[in-house]
């Protein structure tokens, strides 16, 4: 009992520490998006907004007129859907007669031979979109600013080592227990987590909410068929941008996820997904459990039989936790979401171990209605039957 009180008392400590500097870290890049857009060149770069779709959820509109409402004039946007009987294609559709004046595109089909179907649209999407130099890559749920593009080709275009960027997201999700609680998760855990990656070190993977990579940077890779097998494509397409001697970053710029999940399962199944795919494509991510402070301080004070010393750290884990999710979700995202609802994510860090120590007994998952094992590399293999 004594090495897991020691054990659980120095991860205790970790996590205190680790939230100190998240809070920090987090509070020093909300400077960022506050600043306006950085200047653009004279002569504009023509880009191409590509959105693979899938099925329709309650908000996919209003998502999707966000994107076309940006303040960029010389944007393409491509919409993709597997088949005409996708009811996707009938929202851009509509929004194809409404917005008369914007390039709208629908492109109906995937290319054979890819287990990621989203790549499968991607390449489809690209092929209509050759004369733009830089492609946005975004998914279905994210909502964007007016701003947003203006900043990712200002990035760009204003270092040429720079080749690709891509956002931190929020969400702001809060129409039942299942949606907010995904909230949480992306408020309190990943957005901090990505935005102390970035303060220690080089940024060399992408999230997949919102990616700006330049032609020239998606052409040395080899394009998106480099990604047409892999799961987390967001994460390998940074990594090979990076490999072939560009810059990564992250750009000056939020971008929010809505989720429109009803059930506590598809959450948790969401979750074991993510889990399963970090540990695949990155091992060292199964360390974040050394700072699950709420976890390590409920085994201290079991270890230590409640002692004084396990009762304050306990208290201090916890005021701590809330404290740097608040700030998170206040500060440094800007969300409206009632402040009591980081008093929830102590309980919410629980689950998530549970999750964490499921992922670890299989690489098998599931994704759009399909069976996957992920393979060492980061391949997908579909299960059949």
């Amino acid at each position: 009992m004594t090495l897991i009180a020691d054990v659980a008392g120095l991860c205790s400590l970790a996590s205190l520490a680790y939230y100190a500097f998240a809070a920090a870290a987090a509070l020093r890049f909300a400077r960022r998006p506050r600043q306006p857009p950085g200047p653009l060149p004279k002569i504009l770069p023509r880009v191409a907004v590509l959105k693979p779709l899938h099925g329709r959820s309650a908000s996919l509109e209003a998502n999707l007129i966000s994107c076309l409402e940006t303040d960029y004039p010389r944007a393409d946007f491509y919409f993709a859907v597997s088949d005409y009987e996708d009811p996707a294609a009938a929202v851009v559709v509509g929004l194809r007669a409404r917005y008369q004046f914007i390039p709208i595109t629908l492109v109906v089909g995937e290319e054979p031979g890819c287990a990621n179907r989203k790549v499968a649209k991607l390449m489809r999407m690209a092929e209509r979109a050759a004369r733009d130099e830089i492609l946005i890559i975004a998914d279905a749920d994210i909502v964007w600013q007016r701003d947003t593009i203006r900043r990712l080709v200002s990035a760009l275009c204003g270092n040429e080592r720079l080749g690709l960027v891509s956002c931190v997201y929020r969400s702001d999700s809060r129409a039942n227990a299942p949606s907010r609680l995904e909230a949480l998760i992306i408020n309190t855990d990943f957005a901090p987590q990505v935005i102390v990656s970035e303060a220690l070190e080089p940024v060399r993977h992408a999230l997949g909410a919102t990616i700006a990579v330049k032609r020239a940077a998606l052409q040395a890779i080899g394009g998106f068929a480099r990604l047409k097998d892999l799961l987390a494509d967001d994460f390998y397409i940074g990594r090979l941008v990076a490999d072939s001697g560009y810059e990564v970053r992250l750009a000056d710029a939020v971008v929010t996820t809505v989720s429109d999940d009803r059930r506590l399962a598809d959450v948790c199944k969401r979750q074991l997904r993510w889990h399963r795919t970090y540990r695949t494509v990155r091992p060292a991510s199964v360390a974040t459990i050394l700072i699950e402070g709420p976890f390590w301080a409920l085994i201290f004070l079991a270890a230590t039989h409640a002692s004084h010393l396990a009762l304050a750290a306990f208290a201090a884990i916890i005021v701590a936790r809330v404290v740097m999710a608040a700030v998170m979700m206040r500060q440094v995202l800007q969300l409206r979401a009632p402040t009591s609802d980081a008093f929830w994510v102590p309980l919410k860090d629980l689950l998530m171990v549970a999750i964490w120590f499921v992922s670890l007994f299989s690489n098998r998952v599931e994704w759009g209605g399909r069976r996957f094992t992920i393979l060492r590399d980061g391949r997908l293999r579909e299960l059949k039957g």
